[in-house]
């Protein structure tokens, strides 16, 4: 049995491309290239007895045919056994089960790796924190899908003569709301000289934060009117559905409108010599790519589908050892929950005064103040935290906000401290809120509390208790869904945000 000299995967987690880089990528090509070989010569159970006894759970809270499929392929023909779910129903999902205790549970009954999809950005990054287990990503919201960028990845390479160095792409379809393109865009930057040309309207275009990101690694990005010009200018087509089940504000009726401008179409794709591929589903009643696409020799999707399988194949391969296993230990690292969302600020022994002249802090021997609210959101902040019900004190009053002129809320209340649950139902109804902590009448912590600003993030959802985390790349990124992060509130001083940014862990 062929054994490669370097494993970069052994017990790794797979969470996002940015966590991988080139060497990696080709060490897996190179695995999924021997498992390829190996089926074309009707060999495909060469290596059945590699992961015998393993166990693969698979944790789709989405649907899935293509990653789920591939991923029980490739286990089963690796000599291994998966178990798991497909869609919620039937699980202690519906009975509010969160994330991180559906996790421990399976790492409880002895599952060697995790597989998961979630509708949630972030998600499997916080399943990884918590697993004693290395967890694959399977698709987080409209986050990442890094084993499928790896699959397509791969598929370029053989196409191109075993070279992704100098690839010129195309992407067309949603690149807004799809993880497909994210992913793949950031595994193609990984090599030399690549360009992407692109053409969607304006509701599917690249998104900004990824096209900022690419060029900053020398990836040459360019927006053209029409697929024919992209066309044109490439040698593979990477085509992607519209994103209906994740599209707010559009009828199917406009999508579909919104779309016919950039159907591959065989009229398209006359003069066209590389190949067409897709991540697939193809969405059957929109057709963003035309029935007879499928009978031309310009198709490339059904190969890359089944490339899926050696690609799974072998990081399951590269992942888990032959021998050992690991042992559930049934307790949680503390550090796991520490979060680093504060921005701590100096304390103005002046204090900050309200519209009659008086300071927001007197009268509050110990307690807190809430600042910088967004206009009239006190008094629901107060009914959030059912402070009245509570037995606590509790005055909401607005002040005339700097110098804009706009008007602003602030609470004070007797309450000793919050928790994070409750300064994270504070941060969703009002963003980046000053929390004044009050001992023997004066200010003894201040801070700005920050919350991810992408509305589908896991640390978002308060059930979840996901710790807020950032990082610094150049960018303040949240830790989970990777998202750039600029603070809003005008009080943070440049010096205090910089010590801040200086406080991060750094990545990239």
């Amino acid at each position: 049995m062929l054994i490669l000299m370097e494993n970069r995967f052994i017990d790794r987690d797979v969470i996002s491309i940015n966590d991988f880089n080139r060497d990696d990528f080709l060490a897996l090509f190179k695995c999924a290239e021997m498992m390829r070989d190996h089926e074309k010569s009707e060999n495909r159970h060469l290596f059945s007895g590699r992961l015998k006894r393993r166990r693969l759970a698979e944790l789709f809270y989405e649907p899935s045919t293509r990653t789920r499929t591939s991923f029980n392929t490739a286990i089963t023909e690796l000599g291994g056994c998966s178990d798991g779910f497909s869609g919620i129903e039937g699980t202690s999902v519906v009975k509010q089960e969160s994330i991180r205790d559906t996790i421990l549970m399976y790492n409880a009954n002895h599952f060697d790796v995790l597989v998961m999809r979630h509708p949630l950005d972030g998600s499997v990054q916080w399943a990884a924190d918590v697993s004693d287990v290395p967890v694959i990503n399977g698709g987080d919201g409209m986050n990442e899908h890094p084993t499928q960028a790896m699959l397509d990845a791969f598929t370029l390479h053989i196409l191109n003569d075993n070279r992704l160095d100098g690839i010129r792409v195309g992407l067309g379809g949603d690149l807004m709301h799809g993880r497909t393109i994210r992913s793949l865009s950031q595994a193609l930057a990984l090599f030399d000289n690549v360009s992407i040309f692109w053409a969607a309207d304006d509701f599917f275009k690249m998104p900004g934060d990824l096209e900022r990101l690419l060029i900053n690694r020398g990836v040459k990005v360019e927006r053209l009117d029409t697929p024919e010009d992209v066309l044109e200018n490439c040698g593979f087509y990477y085509m992607t559905r519209p994103q209906t089940e994740r599209i707010v504000g559009k009828s199917a009726q406009e999508v579909r409108e919104l779309l016919q401008r950039y159907r591959i179409t065989p009229e398209r794709l006359e003069r066209f010599k590389g190949k067409i591929l897709h991540p697939l589903p193809i969405n059957s009643q929109l057709a963003e790519i035309d029935n007879l696409v499928y009978y031309m020799g310009c198709q490339g999707f059904l190969e890359q589908a089944e490339n899926g399988i050696f690609v799974r194949k072998a990081l399951l391969y590269l992942m888990m050892p032959e021998e050992g296993y690991t042992l559930f230990r049934g307790v949680l690292n503390p550090e796991i929950n520490r979060s680093n969302n504060r921005i701590f600020r100096e304390v103005n022994e002046g204090g900050r005064k309200d519209g009659n002249g008086e300071k927001i802090v007197r009268n509050i021997e110990d307690g807190l103040v809430l600042d910088h609210l967004k206009p009239a959101s006190a008094e629901e902040i107060a009914r959030e935290l059912m402070l009245v019900e509570g037995g606590y004190s509790c005055i909401t009053a607005s002040v005339a906000g700097g110098g804009e002129g706009k008007a602003k809320s602030f609470l004070k209340t007797n309450l000793h401290g919050l928790s994070e649950r409750e300064l994270k139902r504070i941060a969703l109804i009002s963003g980046e809120p000053t929390v004044n902590l009050i001992r023997n009448g004066g200010v003894a912590e201040k801070f700005v509390y920050l919350l991810c600003g992408n509305d589908n993030c896991v640390t978002r959802v308060v059930k979840e208790d996901v710790p807020g985390k950032f990082y610094y790349d150049g960018e303040i990124r949240c830790g989970y869904c990777r998202r750039p992060y600029a603070p809003e509130n005008r009080k943070i001083s440049g010096g205090e945000l910089n010590r801040y940014a200086g406080s991060l862990p750094r990545r990239g």
